[in-house]
């Protein structure tokens, strides 16, 4: 994006949507929380949380029993700490993937109307979520635990709704921050992302449906993702496809 154009953006008449998307183009400001800040603005920070994703991956595709030192008595603490596992019938629902996808069919449609690049931002990585969870189940074709709580389908790793609740949980801290201008709900957002995914990860382990290791691999593999998308949507690719900084043409008035 060039200093024109970002000019342009941030020009005190343009109007409350150019502004909105101006800021998620232009990312986190200086001053943002830097628990926040240095996750999505370190490249090397996405190499190591790829690296790490990659190496757990590993061994829990070829090598689990490596892990069952930890995840049967996890497993069978988790479970027993959740009862019935009503309460985690509850939470998981945040986590399902028949959720992720009707929220971002919805997101795609209304953000492409005004900001092509970020709906397609959106898309990729709810396309990628998917394609990670069923891809690496039907390739790596772990057996879940024994006696699941709930009905369960393919293989035990990864754990799709681990992985979707990193994606849509992780949306919230942006879309507070590009919404509102204000950095203390960037705060209270990455308090809901980590509240909000560590729940659903308990809740997959305490129903039976994953292993703990998968749950965790999982968190790495969502991570992953949000951090790739973040770099495309802070890119000059998105900046320069993006109705909020006037270079394509604004949708049609009904």
């Amino acid at each position: 994006m060039t200093d024109e154009t970002r000019m342009r953006a941030m020009r005190g008449g343009t109007s409350f949507r150019n502004r909105i998307f101006s800021r998620a183009h232009f990312g986190l400001p200086d001053d943002a929380p830097w628990v926040v800040r240095v996750p999505l603005r370190s490249r090397t920070f996405l190499i190591v949380t790829v690296t790490v994703t990659v190496l757990l991956g590993f061994v829990v595709a070829f090598v689990p029993e490596w892990l069952l030192w930890f995840d049967e008595p996890v497993s069978t603490w988790t479970r027993s700490a959740a009862g019935d596992g009503s309460i985690a019938r509850i939470v998981t629902f945040f986590g399902s993937p028949n959720i992720s996808l009707v929220i971002g069919t919805v997101g795609v449609a209304v953000l492409w109307r005004w900001c092509r690049a970020s709906a397609v931002t959106l898309a990729v990585l709810l396309a990628a979520a998917f394609v990670a969870d069923i891809g690496l189940k039907l390739v790596v074709g772990r057996p879940r635990p024994p006696d699941p709580l709930v009905s369960t389908a393919l293989a035990s790793f990864p754990s799709g709704h681990v992985i979707h609740a990193v994606v849509l949980f992780g949306l919230i801290p942006m879309l507070l921050w590009v919404v509102t201008n204000r950095r203390s709900l960037l705060r209270f957002g990455f308090a809901v992302f980590m509240v909000g995914v560590s729940a659903v990860a308990l809740s997959r382990v305490a129903l039976g449906a994953h292993w703990a290791s998968d749950v965790i691999v999982s968190l790495f593999i969502g991570i992953s993702l949000l951090l790739g998308a973040e770099k495309l949507l802070t890119s000059s690719w998105a900046g320069d496809r993006c109705a909020a900084v006037d270079l394509h043409a604004p949708p049609p008035q009904l």
